[in-house]
């Protein structure tokens, strides 16, 4: 099918933000799991292995393999929705 000069533009600015966010939440995530390290509560190996993962599918997801593509838009969602879930435990507890 061919793809109009619009939708193929929307189509990388929603991509780009996408990568976006997966940076960000990325740097989020390794930024609490350094927390975690520090207070004793996760191992060393899985403090190198996470940004490992988190390179590797951004190495690929630049490179626009379709199912790094893929799983970049998956892992930015449940990460949303799990720093939203985090977010309003965290409220909760500082309401009691």
């Amino acid at each position: 099918m061919y793809e109009f000069r619009q939708e193929k533009e929307k189509r990388e600015k929603r991509y780009q933000l996408y990568l976006f966010l997966f940076i960000v939440l990325a740097v989020i995530n390794i930024s609490l799991e350094i927390k975690d390290f520090w207070m004793g509560n996760t191992s060393g190996l899985r403090l190198v292995l996470i940004p490992l993962g988190y390179s590797i599918v951004l190495y690929f997801g630049l490179r626009r393999k379709s199912w790094a593509e893929w799983l970049i838009m998956l892992m930015v969602i449940l990460h949303i929705i799990m720093l939203l879930f985090v977010f309003v435990i965290w409220i909760i507890k500082w309401i009691t």
